[in-house]
């Protein structure tokens, strides 16, 4: 008795469970050819899938993992735009066709998400087809279906556009726009094709910045007494568009999306920012030996290029720029020069910068460099190095190099001394080398000197920084006396 009561209660609970359909006989408009029919809108009725199948040649468009579907159907009696939910119901597909050949309305297929709703147009004399669809077998529940008219956009057509203040944030939804017989697209994004219209006519000449908060969504402005069009920004573009606005005259705002993608969008009308033009140097220390090139950008956080500007060198030289073009400029001596950047978007902003750049040619020279002829193995001689220097009194490093039996220098001593600037005089570096045996094997040890400066600053002229000298070397005379007594 104790376990026909526990599997009656299981039972009982089971049952009660929302959305977890019993053995139960399909719905009536469970398949395509008995879908629901409505006669008049609005519609609102009480729907199950409880009991749904899935019909071979249920389309896939939409959902195609949909398990089990059940139908409804209107047929336009006016062109215009429909919306269509379900308060805690499935997915709504909805098509056009005929069976077995049913397309999928662009952007007409809502997720299960607790409460669906989607808008379309329509065109009279249409039939649109619905189907509420379950992704898994078995399941079912009731849900209230809702098919209504609703209004298009008050600014779908361009005659209509909406007027707009300064500064604007503004709203609405392309799902209720469509597209004109006459339609002026984007250039940048000509498959938008439901737009909403904006006219703008500021009171006092101003550089627009009209940006979208939602992806995909195109955005362009016409000139609205000859319709030329001023900007356009992309779906994929971040910074939306920027036009100068005359005082008194009036321009048209273009907010589209395609079909697929078409749902809410926000758009804001503000103060574009103001631009910083810069020139980045190719040299972060430049002499009067260097070619510098200067790179342009406009600094604008939109990222617009420059259509024009000029670089003033701060020597007395300049030198026009376009977009991102590099120039080169040589400085004649060293001193600290202002660089003055001004330049120009094709929206019509404006803007100039300032930045010193210092140049300093720091250059010393091995300039002399005398190493004995000949030597024994195990004698010290001395190796004489003398730097000039004729610009900034500099520490100066030389390094005395050997090459190695296997073809690279090696370091076997450096000086370091401060070499003070002089038109004509010369600072001697003296080294001594001991020449070994191994350099006796060999026949004769080379010699490199290498001079740097020692501090932050690089050499301007790093080519005359290097010396190379040769050495013979010969045995020592008992080493020479043994080798002949052995032989």
């Amino acid at each position: 008795m104790r376990t026909f009561i526990a599997t009656m209660a299981a039972a009982l609970a089971t049952a009660l469970l929302p959305g977890v359909a019993l053995a139960a006989d399909p719905p009536a408009n469970d398949d395509f050819g008995n879908a629901t029919t409505i006669t008049a809108l609005p519609f609102s009725a009480k729907l199950t899938t409880v009991g749904a199948t899935k019909a071979t040649d249920d389309p896939t468009a939409c959902h195609y993992w949909g398990q089990s579907t059940v139908w409804t159907r209107y047929t336009a009696q006016e062109d215009g735009f429909l919306r269509v939910s379900s308060s805690g119901g499935p997915t709504i597909g909805v098509y056009t066709g005929d069976r077995g050949a049913l397309t999928l309305v662009p952007g007409a297929c809502t997720y299960n998400t607790g409460f669906t709703a989607d808008v379309f147009p329509v065109k009279a004399g249409t039939t649109y087809h619905f189907a509420l669809i379950e992704n898994y077998a078995g399941y079912g529940r009731e849900f209230t279906f809702d098919l209504t008219t609703i209004p298009a956009a008050p600014n779908d057509n361009r005659a209509s556009a909406t007027v707009v203040g300064f500064p604007a944030t503004l709203d609405g939804d392309l799902r209720r726009a469509t597209s004109e017989p006459d339609e002026l697209t984007a250039s940048c994004g000509p498959d938008a094709n439901q737009s909403v219209w904006f006219r703008y006519t500021p009171d006092r000449t101003r550089i627009v910045h009209v940006k979208w908060s939602v992806w995909s969504t195109v955005l362009n402005v016409r000139r609205a007494a000859d319709l030329s069009e001023l900007d356009c920004a992309g779906g994929s573009d971040p910074y939306g568009l920027v036009f100068t606005a005359t005082a008194g005259e009036s321009y048209l705002v273009r907010v589209a999306q395609d079909a697929e993608s078409a749902g809410q969008f926000k758009v804001s009308f503000a103060n574009a920012p103001a631009i910083k033009p810069n020139a980045y140097t190719s040299v972060e220390q430049p002499s009067v030996f260097d070619d510098v090139q200067f790179e342009p950008g406009s600094g604008d956080p939109l990222g617009r290029e420059l259509v024009s500007g000029e670089i003033q060198f701060g020597d007395g030289a300049s030198t026009p720029v376009t977009g991102t073009q590099a120039v080169s400029h040589r400085y004649a001596k060293d001193g600290k020069y202002t660089v003055r950047v001004t330049g120009t978007t094709k929206d019509g902003r404006t803007g100039t910068t300032e930045q010193v750049l210092e140049v300093a040619t720091h250059d010393v020279k091995l300039s002399g460099l005398s190493v004995p002829s000949t030597a024994r193995a195990g004698e010290t001689k001395r190796i004489k190095v003398s730097v000039t220097n004729t610009r900034y009194d500099e520490n100066v490093r030389v390094s005395l190099k050997r090459k190695s039996v296997h073809g690279y220098y090696e370091e076997v001593g450096y000086l370091i001394q401060r070499v003070a600037a002089s038109p004509t005089g010369k600072v001697e570096f003296p080294f001594a080398y001991t020449y070994t045996a191994a350099d006796a094997a060999a026949g004769q040890v080379e010699f490199n000197l290498v001079t740097v400066i020692n501090s932050n600053y690089e050499d301007a002229q790093p080519a005359d920084n290097e010396l190379v000298a040769v050495t013979a070397v010969r045995a020592t005379a008992e080493s020479a006396t043994a080798n002949a007594r052995v032989s």
